[in-house]
C-alpha cells in the first residue's frame, strides 16, 4: 500500500460556489464545481484519492472517477477535513495531501509529496489555504475559512516542524469570486 493519500472535501455540487451567484446561475455553478473537481481528482489518481463528502451524488461521481469515499458524519469543512485526516491516519497512511476541489491548475499537484516539510499552499491572495501536505503523526488543527493561511502557518510553526510555503504557484489559483472566473473563461 502507498503510504501517501490525497484528501479532497467536497460538498454537494448544487450548493457550491454561492459567491458566484451574481454572475452564474445555479446550474452553471454546479457544472463549474463538478468540472473543477474532476480536474483535481484526475490529477491525483496516481495515488489513493479519498473524497470526504456527505452527498450521494458526489459519492457516485467520485466512485465513477476511481476515488474512494469517506462519508463525513458532521457538517463543516474543518470537521470534514479533520475526520478525513484522522481516518487516513488510522488506515496507515503516513502523509496526506489535502486540497480543495476548485483548483484551476491542478496538474502536478502530487509533486508536493516530494517535499520533506509540512507544505502549505496559500491562495493567490495569501488569505486562504488551497493545499496542505501533512504527516499523519502530528496533531494539526484545521482552521479553514477567511485568514486560514495565517492560522495554518501558525499551527504548523507551533509544532516545531519545518514548513515550506509554496506561494505564487499554479496551485494558488482557485475559483471563489467572480474576479477568479477569468482563469476558466
Amino acid at each position: 500500500m502507498s503510504n501517501k493519500a490525497v484528501l479532497i472535501p467536497i460538498k454537494d455540487f448544487e450548493s457550491a460556489k454561492v459567491r458566484l451567484s451574481t454572475v452564474l446561475d445555479s446550474n452553471a455553478r454546479a457544472d463549474l464545481a463538478k468540472e473543477l473537481a474532476t480536474l483535481v481528482v484526475s490529477a491525483c489518481l496516481e495515488t489513493p484519492v479519498f473524497i470526504a463528502c456527505e452527498d450521494d451524488a458526489v459519492e457516485s461521481w467520485a466512485r465513477d472517477l476511481g476515488a474512494d469515499i469517506l462519508r463525513n458524519p458532521s457538517e463543516g469543512l474543518n470537521e470534514a477535513v479533520d475526520f478525513g485526516f484522522r481516518s487516513l491516519s488510522e488506515r496507515g497512511f503516513e502523509s496526506v495531501l489535502i486540497t480543495h476541489g476548485d483548483l484551476v491548475y491542478p496538474s502536478g499537484l502530487l509533486s508536493l509529496f516530494e517535499m520533506e516539510e509540512i507544505v502549505i499552499v496559500p491562495d493567490s491572495e495569501l488569505d486562504g489555504t488551497n493545499v496542505l501536505v501533512l504527516p499523519t503523526n502530528i496533531d494539526f488543527e484545521f482552521s479553514y475559512g477567511p485568514g486560514s493561511y495565517t492560522r495554518h502557518l501558525k499551527s504548523a510553526t507551533m509544532l516545531e516542524a519545518e514548513v515550506l510555503v509554496v506561494a505564487d504557484s499554479p496551485f494558488s489559483f482557485d475559483i471563489d469570486d467572480p474576479d477568479d472566473l477569468h482563469h476558466v473563461l
